[in-house]
């Protein structure tokens, strides 16, 4: 079984490195962690002492918050009668959460730390991507395998996992740190030429997240570097800033025609007609929703009804998650979409303020994780797409994982000091 530990390793490295990338790589790259993990719990590997179930139940909410999207499309189909292998797959994904995170269980915190070359290699090709399919911002499109307002945000998320692993370096790793720094620059880049105006809403959170971070004892040469790539970042803006005051501008005439009932089906038109239209849902299916199936057809009636228009009608979600998960899945689908948020939130909050500046690194790429994909899902809806419930199982696991191990080995050498400290003390 010694084999396990490099093997997770490798196929987690290569998903940071080919999700958004390659076509259906997000999948295949998931399903080969999910074996792996499998292979652990049949050969009754105890891990720490512990076995899966020990862990389980030590995160169990993690572990129910994570399976609640499921048990809310099975309560939603045994309520019906309905029933669908699909929405069962999509969900799924997530609820294999518990699995993943017993699977990284074997992996050395030194090789986790390998993954900050996976998240750099992955940001440099996210943004190369946005790059060459937008033919470097002049022409917008919409998707190739993943809609690029999804694959804009992961991208984000790489460079800002890549720029918060810099706690993990040393100062002389100058390098590295500005190989990091590159990362981040180029996906933001990427995100701005995408003319994605979610993702954009989410970089005020990173840099939120960032700040505080930076406040904790983060040596005053990176400050500089990070200060100086955000100068730059804002002149290049403000040189090439075209995109982003178009978008913008858009968004207030679309407001202002929607106001006026001069033209409802703007791109913030429509999805004003969407959010109204699913909170009806919701009020006349409140405890188990119309059903994911049932959604198209909900949206035909309303339009029969003159509540949401043709062009509305034919969208295939509500342009905000929690909205979406009230209409399809009701309150089931709320208590659900909430869980997935906060519940991993807690955790990683209970550590931004850790001694450890490892330990806060990560909490903060925690935290940059959930908020991020909780503020673009108020526009749109971020699990509806293959790639994101994988990516977001994953990077809950690695960074949780990270955590635990870092703070056992923080434990592990304080007890190694205490002989140390009493022989002093006697002497």
């Amino acid at each position: 079984m010694q084999y396990l530990a490099p093997l997770i390793a490798t196929a987690l490295a290569s998903f940071y490195v080919l999700a958004l990338i390659l076509d259906r790589a997000a999948g295949a790259l998931f399903g080969v962690l999910v074996l792996l993990s499998l292979i652990t719990i049949i050969s009754q590997r105890r891990i720490d002492g512990k076995s899966f179930w020990q862990m389980a139940r030590q995160y169990w909410p993690l572990s129910l918050a994570m399976l609640s999207p499921l048990i809310a499309v099975i309560a939603n189909q045994l309520a019906s009668g309905n029933f669908s292998g699909r929405s069962i797959d999509q969900a799924s994904r997530l609820a294999f959460f518990s699995l993943i995170f017993w699977g990284l269980q074997l992996v050395p915190l030194k090789s986790l730390r390998h993954m900050q070359w996976a998240f750099i290699l992955g940001a440099f090709l996210s943004g190369i991507k946005m790059y060459v399919l937008t033919d470097n911002g002049i022409n917008q499109y919409g998707t190739d395998f993943i809609p690029i307002n999804i694959f804009a945000e992961f991208a984000l998320l790489l460079g800002v996992f890549s720029v918060f692993s810099i706690a993990w370096n040393a100062p002389r790793e100058k390098l590295l740190i500005l190989l990091k720094l590159l990362a981040c620059g180029i996906v933001v880049y990427g995100a701005y030429i995408s003319r994605e105006r979610g993702s954009w809403l989410t970089i005020p959170v990173f840099g939120a997240i960032a700040y505080y971070l930076m406040a904790k004892k983060i040596q005053r040469k990176h400050k500089v570097l990070m200060v100086v790539v955000i100068v730059i970042a804002l002149g290049a803006i403000s040189q090439f800033g075209s995109i982003m005051r178009m978008r913008f501008e858009n968004a207030q005439s679309d407001i202002k025609h929607y106001l006026q009932g001069t033209d409802i089906n703007t791109s913030i038109g429509i999805r004003f007609q969407l959010w109204r239209g699913s909170w009806l849902l919701f009020k006349e299916n409140p405890v188990f929703g119309v059903d994911a199936e049932g959604y198209p057809k909900a949206l035909e009636e309303l339009e029969a009804r003159k509540i949401i228009s043709p062009e509305s009608a034919r969208h295939p979600h509500s342009h905000n998650e929690v909205l979406f998960m009230l209409a399809r899945f009701g309150l089931f689908g709320l208590a659900a979409i909430l869980a997935v948020y906060f519940v991993p939130i807690c955790y990683f909050v209970r550590r931004i303020r850790d001694n450890d500046k490892e330990v806060r690194s990560v909490a903060a790429m925690g935290l940059a994780l959930c908020l991020g994909v909780l503020v673009l899902g108020l526009t749109d809806v971020v699990f509806l797409w293959w790639e994101a419930f994988p990516f977001y199982a994953l990077s809950v696991a690695l960074l949780l994982t990270y955590i635990k191990k870092r703070k056992e080995i923080l434990h592990q050498d304080a007890l190694s000091l205490e002989p140390k400290l009493s022989g002093n003390a006697e002497f």
